[in-house]
C-alpha cells in the first residue's frame, strides 16, 4: 500500500482509539528493575555462563592465531626470498604452520557449532522458566486489569517478551562474550608483538562505544512509544476477529482496514525514525572503522619502512585490528536489538512488579466442610473509576437455602455475583462464609467451594469434553454424562458427529447462546460446590429447555446455598427469599406471594412480565 494512500486515511478517518501519547512524554528504561526480574531464571544455570567464558576464550585464541600464522608465513617467505633459499626448502618451513593452521580452522568449526548448541540449549531453559513466572504473575493480576486491557495488547507483549528473552539470552549473551573476548585476546596479542601499533589500533574504539550508547539510549524512548502502537494493532485486529460477527453485520470490514492503515501508519512513523537513527549510526561506525584501518597502515608502513618492525608483523597487526574493530563492531550492531528488547522487558517488568490488590493474606485459612451460610455485612463498593456500585448492602443467607436478586440493569446484582468469588474486595463492610471473611481464606479453597454461572459464559477452543472438566480434570467420562445430563447439554452433545469430542471454537462461537450456557452449567456442576451462583443461568435458553432446566437445577439446589441473579422473575419463584436491588441498594425483601402485594419495584416488574412484554 502506498504512502499517500495512508496519509490520505490518516486525515479522513475520525479517530477510533485513543492512541497518542502526549508530546514530550519520555519513557525511561528501568535498567535495576529488569536484572531483578530476569536474574533469577538465570541462576539455576549460571554454571553455562562459566562454560561459555571458556569457549569464547578458546574461540578469541583460535581467532587470533590465524593473523598471527598468516604473519609468521609471510616473514618466513620473506627471509627466505632475501637469503635466496630454493623453494622446497623454504616451502618445508612454512609446511608445519600451514597444517597448525589447518587444523586449527577445523577445531574451531567444531567447538564453535558445539558453543552454538549449548547456547540455543541456555536460551531456551532461561526462556522456559522466566515465560511460565512472567505468565503467572500475569494470570493472578486483579479482574480489573484484564477488564481494562485489550487481549490482542496484552498477546503481542506476551510475544515481545518472547523475542526479548530469547534476544538477551542467546544472541545477547553469546554476542557480547565472543566479542568481548576475542577484543581482549587480539589487543594482548597485538601488545605483546608491538605496542606502539596496539594503541594506534585503539583510537576509535572508545568513539565507538561512546556512540553506540548514547544512540542507543536515544533510540529506546522512540522504541518505547513505536512498541505501544505495534502492540495496538495486534489488539485492534485481534478485536475484529473476535468480534467478526458484529463487523460484518454492520458492513464494517472496509472501516476497520482503514483504521488498521491509520495505527500502521502511525507505527511506521516512529520504527522509521528508530531505524533512520541506527541506520545514521551505521554508517557512522563504517566511516571510524575505515579511518583506523587506514590510520594503523599508514603508520605501520611508517615503521616498516624505518625498520622498526617486520611487514608480517605490520600483516598480522592489520588482522588483529580486524578482529579488534569486528568485536567492537558486533556489540555496537547489536546496540539496536538490544535496544529493542530492553524496551520490551521494561514493559514486561510492569505487570512483574505490579502488586495484585486481590490477594491471599500471609495466613489464609483453607476452607473445609462448608455449610455455605453466607453473610453480607454492610458492604460497599466502587470500581476505580470511582462509579459506587454497591451501597451499604447487608443480608444473610443461611446454609442450604435459595436467595434470588433481582433489579434492573446496572443495579450492582452481577457485581455482588463476583464478589462471591473475591474479582472483587469491598471498600466497606465484609463477606463472610460460615463466619470466616473471604479475605480471610486462601483463594483456592474459596473458589472450589463456589460455583458460579456466569452471564455470559466464554468456552475455550478445545472439545466439549475438555470443557467440562476443567471444572475437574480427573472426572471420568461417566461423571461428565452426569453433569451434562443434569444441565440438559446431554442429548445436543449426543447428536454431534463427535459428541464429547466435538471442538467448540474460539470463545464458543460454534455453539449457540444456550448451547454454551448448558456447557458452563455442567462444568460447574461437575465441581459438585457447597454453594452455587447463578447469573442470570438460563437466559440463554428456549421455553422448554428453561423449564427442563429449573426442574433439575431445584433438584441440584436442594440443601445447597444458592444465591440466583435474574431478570425473569417466573424464574425465582420458589425462592427462599427475594432480594430486590435498586442503585446499588437492597429497596425490598421478602418471598414472591408478599412481594407482589406490596407497592414497589418488584410488582412493577411482576406487573412489565406478566403482561408479556418480558
Amino acid at each position: 500500500m502506498r504512502v499517500f494512500l495512508f496519509q490520505k486515511i490518516l486525515i479522513t478517518i475520525s479517530p477510533c482509539y485513543n492512541i497518542f501519547m502526549k508530546k514530550g512524554e519520555r519513557k525511561t528504561i528501568h535498567y535495576r528493575r529488569i536484572w531483578r526480574m530476569v536474574a533469577p531464571s538465570l541462576k539455576p544455570w549460571r554454571w553455562y555462563l562459566f562454560l561459555f567464558l571458556f569457549f569464547a576464550i578458546f574461540l578469541a585464541i583460535c581467532a587470533v592465531t590465524e593473523p598471527y600464522l598468516y604473519g609468521s608465513i609471510v616473514d618466513s617467505i620473506i627471509l627466505s626470498v632475501d637469503e635466496h633459499t630454493s623453494v622446497f626448502p623454504a616451502f618445508q618451513l612454512i609446511l608445519p604452520l600451514l597444517f597448525v593452521w589447518g587444523g586449527l580452522v577445523l577445531l574451531e568449526t567444531g567447538v564453535n557449532a558445539f558453543y552454538m548448541f549449548l547456547s540455543w540449549k541456555f536460551g531456551n531453559e532461561i526462556l522456559g522458566v522466566f515465560l511460565e513466572k512472567w505468565y503467572h504473575r500475569v494470570l493472578f493480576l486483579d479482574m480489573e486489569l484484564f477488564k481494562g486491557e485489550r487481549s490482542g495488547e496484552l498477546l503481542r507483549k506476551f510475544d515481545n517478551t518472547w523475542d526479548a528473552v530469547w534476544d538477551v539470552s542467546f544472541r545477547g549473551v553469546r554476542t557480547f562474550l565472543e566479542a568481548g573476548m576475542r577484543f581482549i585476546a587480539a589487543l594482548s596479542f597485538g601488545l605483546f608483538l608491538d605496542w606502539r601499533l596496539a594503541l594506534v589500533s585503539l583510537i576509535p574504539v572508545p568513539l565507538s562505544i561512546f556512540i553506540g550508547v548514547i544512540n542507543m539510549r536515544a533510540a529506546s524512548h522512540q522504541q518505547h512509544t513505536a512498541s505501544m502502537y505495534w502492540e495496538k494493532i495486534t489488539g485492534h485486529v485481534a478485536d475484529a476477529f473476535a468480534n467478526i460477527a458484529t463487523v460484518k453485520g454492520f458492513s464494517n470490514e472496509g472501516r476497520f482496514v482503514k483504521i488498521f492503515a491509520k495505527l500502521y501508519l502511525t507505527s511506521c512513523k516512529h520504527q522509521f525514525a528508530i531505524n533512520r537513527l541506527w541506520a545514521i549510526v551505521e554508517a557512522g561506525y563504517g566511516a571510524i572503522y575505515i579511518f583506523g584501518r587506514l590510520l594503523l597502515f599508514a603508520v605501520g608502513a611508517w615503521f616498516v619502512l624505518n625498520g622498526s618492525t617486520t611487514l608480517g608483523t605490520l600483516i598480522m597487526f592489520l588482522g588483529f585490528a580486524n578482529f579488534l574493530f569486528g568485536s567492537v563492531q558486533m556489540i555496537t550492531m547489536a546496540f539496536p536489538n538490544l535496544s529493542k528488547s530492553l524496551v520490551y522487558l521494561d514493559r514486561a517488568s510492569e505487570y512483574w512488579y505490579k502488586i495484585p490488590e486481590i490477594r491471599e493474606k500471609p495466613k489464609a485459612k483453607t476452607l473445609t466442610r462448608v455449610k455455605g451460610q453466607i453473610i453480607f455485612d454492610h458492604v460497599t463498593f466502587s470500581y476505580k473509576d470511582s462509579r459506587r456500585v454497591l451501597k451499604d448492602v447487608s443480608f444473610q443467607v443461611p446454609d442450604g437455602q435459595v436467595f434470588a436478586i433481582v433489579g434492573e440493569s446496572g443495579a450492582g446484582k452481577s457485581t455482588l455475583a463476583q464478589m462471591m468469588l473475591r474479582h472483587y474486595d469491598p471498600v466497606g463492610g465484609s463477606i463472610l462464609i460460615d463466619g470466616h471473611d473471604l479475605r480471610d481464606l486462601t483463594l483456592k479453597s474459596l473458589r472450589s467451594s463456589v460455583g458460579f454461572v456466569m452471564q455470559e459464559n466464554l468456552l475455550f477452543h478445545d472439545t466439549i469434553l475438555n470443557n467440562i472438566r476443567l471444572a475437574k480434570p480427573t472426572a471420568s467420562m461417566k461423571e461428565v454424562e452426569q453433569a451434562a445430563k443434569r444441565a440438559q447439554a446431554h442429548s445436543f452433545i449426543k447428536a454431534l458427529p463427535k459428541k464429547y469430542d466435538s471442538m467448540v471454537g474460539e470463545r464458543g462461537v460454534k455453539l449457540s447462546g444456550g448451547e454454551k450456557q448448558r456447557i458452563a452449567l455442567a462444568r460447574v456442576l461437575l465441581a459438585d460446590p457447597p454453594i452455587l451462583v447463578l447469573d442470570e443461568a438460563t437466559s440463554a435458553l428456549d421455553s422448554k429447555t428453561e423449564h427442563d432446566l429449573q426442574c433439575a437445577l431445584k433438584e441440584t439446589m436442594k440443601g445447597r446455598t444458592t444465591l440466583v441473579i435474574a431478570h425473569r422473575l417466573s424464574t425465582v419463584l420458589d425462592a427462599d427469599q427475594i432480594l430486590v436491588m435498586d442503585k446499588g441498594r437492597i429497596v425490598m425483601r421478602g418471598i414472591h406471594k408478599d412481594l407482589i402485594k406490596k407497592e414497589g419495584l418488584y410488582k412493577q416488574y411482576w406487573t412489565i412480565q406478566a403482561g408479556g412484554y418480558l
